[in-house]
């Protein structure tokens, strides 16, 4: 199973805002359109999972589970895509990423999600089932999170050792709440997703990878395992 994450149009993501409550109301991802990836996610795909999760689901910053913005009220299927409303503490965090909204800096939702149930249907991938694990505020130039997996640069790769890390602690610690499992299975999701991605052959448009990054990884994985 693949970990995708997935924007709707750049458009009316972010429906409304209650600065005083610190309400935010918006699309997750809108249905029948095809993305860049050849992608198109069919009504319906959503109900299963908020059935079962829709509990558990967050509203993150830029799709990191260590930078949560607040928890899910609403979370439902409308004729357009999936629609959410999340309430957002008034952390330093919450209070700077409205702040953004407020001044058109975001304007984007977006989801991370699994494939479930999908077919090709000639040039395009049609997506009827997915697990949902988070819906994330993000500006445009993180939009594509999935840039990560190129790892071209020892920045990037530092990103995923961090979160590598993150998950590590999260372990030790022993007491774990169905909530952080569920986080947990994303963040786990995504860094196989970063792993395999990491030594496929990637296309140079600038400078090319050096082989002893793609060492790196594992070498750091056998170290902290």
């Amino acid at each position: 199973m693949d970990f995708i994450y997935k924007a709707a149009p750049i458009g009316d993501q972010v429906i409304d805002y209650d600065e005083k409550n610190g309400i935010v109301k918006g699309y997750g991802s809108y249905f029948d359109n095809k993305d860049s990836d050849q992608d198109v996610i069919r009504r319906g795909a959503y109900q299963k999972t908020i059935q079962e999760n829709g509990g558990r689901v967050k509203y993150l910053y830029q799709h990191d589970m260590m930078q949560p913005l607040g928890k899910m009220d609403e979370l439902y299927e409308d004729d357009k895509g999936l629609v959410f409303t999340a309430s957002i503490p008034k952390t330093q965090l919450g209070t700077d990423v409205i702040e953004l909204m407020k001044a058109g800096v975001i304007t984007e939702n977006s989801v991370g999600i699994m494939p479930i149930v999908k077919d090709i249907k000639g040039d395009y991938r049609e997506i009827r089932e997915v697990k949902l694990y988070e819906i994330s505020a993000v500006t445009m130039a993180a939009n594509d999170q999935a840039k990560i997996l190129d790892v071209k640069g020892m920045a990037n790769l530092d990103q995923v050792y961090k979160r590598y890390d993150n998950i590590c602690k999260l372990l030790r610690k022993g007491k774990i709440s169905d909530d952080m499992g569920y986080a947990l299975e994303s963040e786990i999701l995504k860094l196989k997703t970063y792993f395999i991605n990491a030594t496929q052959p990637v296309v140079e448009t600038t400078e090319p990878v050096e082989k002893s990054q793609e060492v790196d990884i594992y070498k750091y994985l056998i170290n902290n395992l």
